[in-house]
């Protein structure tokens, strides 16, 4: 069954097949050596040889191994039966080869993609780590507070107040699977924000004990990036 190809990831496509052997050679070496990371821009910064290709074509063929590798991870396909049932029949539809070279690109693209994106420790974490991060209903987008004076006023409310309260609104801003920003509001005083901040402190130490105790594991524990 085939799947959609961006535009974009077709332009790229087409300028792999451009690369020679020497120079996906080293980038497959690249990535057998490099170390986990979050997602595909701090992988192709980690594995980026200005000597071999640009930084632009490094990190969007790692965005397109990162798009492959899910798209055969959501169909729970073996890979070389994705590479050759789905991938090359997209390919095909999108004319990510010439007409003239077709066999010969395939042939180069899918030696290429099917080493690539066995790289388990490179592609497929950088792949996986982010949906994995946000697999929950709901998933925290942004925060804001905002705090206001509350006068209290007397009985005849034309005189001046003599006391006030602080009142602060938590406006937590979050986003479901479907993308979709929902906002949410909290009041809170003093006694909430002090509450808000041990809690907060103390997850923190949490996990720096989590990451210390994995130190000797040899399982890397991701910093958790802005996209993925």
């Amino acid at each position: 069954m085939s799947f959609r190809v961006p535009p974009e990831d077709v332009a790229r496509l087409r300028e792999l097949l451009k690369l020679t052997d020497e120079q996906l050679s080293r980038l497959l070496a690249s990535l057998a050596e490099a170390p986990p990371e979050f997602n595909y821009f701090d992988l192709a910064a980690r594995i980026f040889a200005p000597d071999n290709i640009s930084f632009p074509q490094t990190q969007g063929i790692i965005q397109v191994l990162v798009s492959l590798y899910r798209t055969a991870d959501k169909r729970e396909l073996p890979m070389e039966k994705f590479l050759d049932e789905d991938a090359f029949q997209s390919f095909s539809q999108v004319e990510v080869f010439s007409k003239e070279g077709k066999e010969q690109e395939w042939g180069k693209l899918r030696s290429f993609l099917l080493s690539a994106l066995t790289k388990e420790r490179s592609i497929g974490t950088a792949a996986k780590a982010g949906p994995i991060q946000t697999d929950h209903d709901q998933i925290f987008s942004g925060a804001r507070i905002l705090t206001d004076l509350r006068p209290i006023y007397h009985l005849n409310v034309a005189e001046a107040p003599s006391a006030a309260t602080v009142v602060h609104m938590l406006k937590i801003t979050h986003r479901d699977h479907y993308k979709g920003n929902y906002d949410s509001y909290f009041a809170l005083d003093n006694n909430d924000l002090a509450v808000m901040k041990g809690l907060i402190e103390r997850a923190q130490k949490k996990e720096e004990t989590l990451r210390q105790i994995m130190k000797d594991t040899g399982v890397t524990i991701l910093a958790a990036g802005y996209f993925y």
